[in-house]
């Protein structure tokens, strides 16, 4: 839900940079999805890495899901006015900033499911189609679901829900499975 809500949020906040919605829809999806999925790919390397570092103390994901609800609040104050002092450029080197800007988030982002499913898999394996398929639903209805809050809340309060939400999860592991 949490993902969907800054990636949705993110393509809006970048029509107003690139100029049209099909660039920003094409950067925007592109980036957050090869991202998020280059870092999901080395998720357990990192978790092993992590937890052997001076975080033995706290889950991996709630230090990766720290810095994801950190990074979206700093960018929701941020972005207006890099964007601002940044319309002047050409199309090809706006859209090489919007990947930049795009790429620490969604490295993040790539990071909890995959740190996710490790740690269930581990403690209860018979619930790793039960996380897919609650993964795959939420999927569905965050779409919907961040555009009619949108409507409401505007998209920083979108991004401001996913921040929550993001934090309530990485709240949540901390309980043992």
């Amino acid at each position: 839900l949490a993902f969907l809500f800054i990636e949705i949020a993110f393509i809006q906040r970048f029509i107003l940079f690139l100029g049209h919605p099909i660039y920003a829809m094409a950067l925007a999806l592109t980036g957050f999805l090869a991202f998020a999925g280059l870092v999901s790919a080395v998720a357990p390397i990192y978790a092993r890495r992590l937890l052997a570092g001076r975080f033995k103390s706290l889950e991996p994901i709630s230090i990766v899901v720290f810095a994801i609800a950190t990074i979206a609040l700093i960018y929701i104050v941020v972005l207006p006015s890099v964007f601002h002092a940044l319309t002047m450029l050409s199309d090809p080197a706006k859209a090489v900033i919007a990947l930049v800007l795009i790429a620490p988030l969604a490295f993040l982002m790539g990071l909890p499911f995959p740190l996710g499913l490790i740690r269930v898999s581990e403690s209860l394996p018979e619930l790793v189609p039960w996380a897919w398929g609650v993964n795959s639903c939420f999927s569905v209805i965050s779409a919907v679901l961040a555009a009619i809050l949108a409507i409401h809340i505007g998209f920083s309060g979108v991004v401001s829900s996913a921040a929550v939400f993001y934090l309530l999860a990485g709240g949540l592991l901390h309980k043992p499975l």
